[in-house]
């Protein structure tokens, strides 16, 4: 019998905060489970936000050739194979945990336990951890089965559950969350056999962290994780007629905030990524790539899975599909996907990276300036994504890894030698684009306002 599946998705985990060593966050249970398993330490997202990451998870292709993503948000083009038709066809059920605007892009199955739909305010302390607990018991054991679960504890409003609200779990809200949810990943470990299972741990994109420590001083600008909840809660009955009154009020409290952000930074010797962190904010209409946004952890662990392994060459989260089917010994042609199969692992000194492509998310019912670019070890290039000549950013990676220092200006020949990159992958893009559905766009989007997007 092939082997189960457990993917765990914990939206906006950035890849820095997955190690014990790198953050001050309590995450034991992560750490002992590395020694069993083989983790990819430059994983990355093909966008900054969920949707368009999810097409890529589970199709294996950029998101502009799924038909979730054109001008506006879609849903799955009905030819688009995915994870789970492959799945299927090797006769495996499939279980799961979405948040309730999942459903609204035809990417998931029917699961088959019927609570598999959560509210995103519902986190692992507040029930949602029990209930993926108690599925355990009610998977098959004479046939195999795949387990989806994405985790929202993460991702704003942050609200840290009172157990881990200590010092000693964290220095922010953001890492005393990663505290609890590593306690929860013992007691998920606890139900899987990893001598049958594959467990794969990622996250669909990244975050900004706005809190840090400058010399003795701390700088808090976090969100409160409460109140932003009951705002959410309340904005999700405002009436459509009320919401351009609702957007006024919301994006002059934002540009206030900002404002008396910058009042306090200006005292304080700080650099770019460290600002960038402190003033992001909800909804900016500029659009960057940065690596806080969509470095990921990506990690497996289980049968047939190589033990103790860093591998720390670039790889995307386009990849997962293909190296899931080949680890399962499912026929696939690799070529019809975007993504490399990472196994076996290759020496480090002989893998072949690509470049990754990369990009932004647009609003809900405002313009945002959308980036697009690619990514390599070495440069991080982004431009406007209709508009090749403006707001070009090139980093150096190997000499400004925090991406501090926009080189586009003084180094035009990398700039052109990414952007003949970026063309090469867009080059069929107009004939991966479909019709639009416009009332397949606005039940979609009308789902994210839901959730207080914009």
């Amino acid at each position: 019998m092939k082997s189960n599946i457990v993917l765990l998705v914990i939206d906006s985990f950035r890849s820095d905060k997955f190690m014990e060593r790198a953050n001050s966050s309590n995450t034991s249970n992560l750490n002992h489970l590395l020694k069993d398993g083989t983790y990819f330490s430059n994983a990355f997202s093909t966008a900054d936000a969920t949707l368009l990451s999810w097409s890529s998870i589970f199709t294996g292709n950029y998101p502009f050739r799924t038909g979730i993503r054109s001008s506006r948000f879609n849903k799955l083009d009905q030819d688009t194979t995915t994870l789970f038709h492959h799945l299927q066809k090797s006769n495996y059920s499939f279980f799961g945990f979405i948040p309730t605007f999942s459903e609204i892009i035809g990417l998931f199955p029917k699961f088959e336990n019927e609570n598999y739909l959560y509210d995103f305010t519902e986190r692992l302390d507040t029930g949602l951890g029990e209930k993926i607990l108690s599925t355990f018991s009610s998977l098959p054991k004479d046939k195999p089965w795949f387990f989806n679960i994405h985790l929202m504890d993460l991702h704003s409003p942050l609200i840290v559950p009172k157990k881990f609200d200590k010092d000693d779990h964290g220095f922010s809200k953001y890492e005393k969350i990663v505290s609890s949810i590593d306690s929860w990943i013992k007691k998920l470990i606890e139900k899987i056999n990893l001598e049958n299972t594959i467990l794969i741990i990622t996250a669909d994109h990244g975050s900004y962290i706005k809190k840090i420590k400058v010399n003795s001083e701390v700088i808090d600008f976090e969100d409160d994780g409460e109140k932003d909840l009951v705002t959410k809660k309340f904005t999700k009955k405002t009436p459509r007629l009320l919401k351009p009154l609702k957007d006024k009020i919301f994006f002059s409290l934002e540009n206030k905030k900002k404002s008396q952000k910058l009042n306090i930074l200006s005292k304080f010797d700080l650099k770019n990524h460290e600002k960038r962190n402190l003033l992001s904010g909800h909804f900016s209409t500029e659009h960057f790539l940065f690596d806080d946004s969509i470095h990921v952890p990506l990690f497996f662990v289980g049968k047939n899975i190589p033990k103790d392994k860093i591998f720390s060459k670039q790889v995307s989260l386009v990849d997962l599909l293909p190296s899931l089917l080949y680890l399962l010994e499912i026929d696939f042609d690799y070529s019809t996907c975007d993504g490399n199969n990472l196994f076996p692992l290759k020496s480090e000194t002989v893998y072949r990276e690509s470049p990754a492509y990369i990009e932004s998310n647009p609003l809900i019912g405002l313009k945002s300036n959308d980036v697009i670019g690619i990514r390599t070890s070495s440069f991080k290039y982004f431009r406007d994504k209709d508009y090749k000549n403006k707001r070009i950013h090139l980093y150096d990676l190997n000499s400004d890894p925090n991406e501090n220092n926009n080189c586009a200006s003084t180094n035009s020949k990398q700039v052109s030698i990414m952007e003949d990159i970026l063309q090469k992958l867009l080059e069929n893009l107009s004939k991966n684009i479909k019709d639009e559905n416009n009332l397949s766009s606005d039940e979609i989007e009308n789902e994210l306002r839901k959730m207080g997007y914009v």
